[in-house]
């Protein structure tokens, strides 16, 4: 199963900046696959803001995947 698959909808944090304890339990009782879906959901909801800038959606989804790979 991809991550692409996963149900995730049921994961929200109060703040990915400034995380609750309660959001880092959440983020620690996630399999590695459901980690790598909440990061590219969140990605692709970056994507599709108004803040995005010139570089590719790949390029973008490359660069946080291999920022964040170690909590994955």
């Amino acid at each position: 199963m991809s991550a692409k698959d996963l149900d995730i909808s049921h994961v929200t944090f109060t703040s990915t900046a400034f995380p609750t304890k309660a959001d880092m339990a959440l983020w620690h009782s996630l399999s590695s696959a459901e980690k790598q879906a909440v990061v590219l959901r969140d990605v692709e909801e970056g994507l599709n803001g108004k803040a995005a800038t010139n570089a590719s959606r790949e390029a973008l989804t490359a660069k946080v995947l291999a920022q964040y790979a170690h909590a994955l």
